[in-house]
């Protein structure tokens, strides 16, 4: 069914230019998740994070702007092509997978990392979560997104709640081609105990919710997603 390559490469490779131009005016991406992500992050001014599946560049270059020295990287060629477009060279830049050692990253070097919607496509968090812990200063923060557990179950109609579990579905809000974008889902086990098996301190789970002014623009979907958040985003610290 698949090969050791990063699962959804090819699927984001298919869809990044529309990605990069729609994901900002999107109900779920610009008015649920990308602010819920940045409200959690809070003030970053002069500091050091790391972007961990920076896609095109949409949160790197928020905390750039912000005051943060950025470091970002991506599996998609095509996605940090056009992360660099974005960001004008104030990022650093480097094309890597989340699944694998991230030998750019100096231990201890970063306050913060920060990661929007990426981890779930690596089945294995053990791996890149070492590398984050590794990454991180004593008391650093790891903020980041994720499909919500009981949103994901009912998306991809699955039988069984607990787990890890291969999944599929077709994604057909990024421009005319219906691209099959597979995934992990994971139960709300399968998130927590990850992070505290790496030395995590869990600080923080917060559903997302969608802005206000979603609601005058698309009320279906505001209230489609108030009553079941598509994302969580959580806090965890590094003792």
């Amino acid at each position: 069914m698949r090969d050791d390559r990063p699962i959804a490469l090819e699927a984001y490779e298919k869809l990044a230019e529309a990605y990069a131009q729609l994901a900002e005016g999107k109900a779920e991406n610009g008015f649920t998740e990308h602010p819920a992500m940045r409200r959690h992050l809070g003030a970053v001014a002069g500091l050091k994070v790391l972007d961990a599946g920076c896609g095109p560049g949409i949160l790197a270059d928020y905390l750039s702007s912000q005051g943060a020295q950025v470091t970002a990287f991506d599996v998609s060629p095509k996605m940090l092509g056009l992360a660099g477009a974005r960001t004008g060279g104030r990022v650093q830049l480097h094309l890597a997978d989340m699944a694998a050692p991230l030998g750019f990253v100096e231990t201890g070097a970063f306050d913060v990392v920060a990661s929007s919607l990426a981890i779930d496509y690596v089945r294995d968090w053990s791996l890149p979560l070492k590398e984050f812990h590794r990454a991180l200063k004593p008391g650093g923060r790891f903020v980041f997104t994720v499909q919500h557990p009981i949103g994901a179950y009912l998306w991809y109609k699955l039988r069984d709640y607990t787990g890890v579990q291969y999944a599929e579905g077709a994604w057909k809000g990024f421009g005319a081609e219906t691209v099959m974008m597979p995934d992990y889902y994971r139960s709300f086990a399968e998130i927590v105990t990850p992070l505290l098996e790496a030395g995590f301190q869990l600080k923080k789970v917060a559903d997302t919710l969608p802005l206000e002014a979603l609601k005058a623009k698309d009320p279906k979907a505001y209230e489609e997603l108030r009553r079941m958040p598509p994302f969580m985003c959580l806090e965890a610290l590094k003792a």
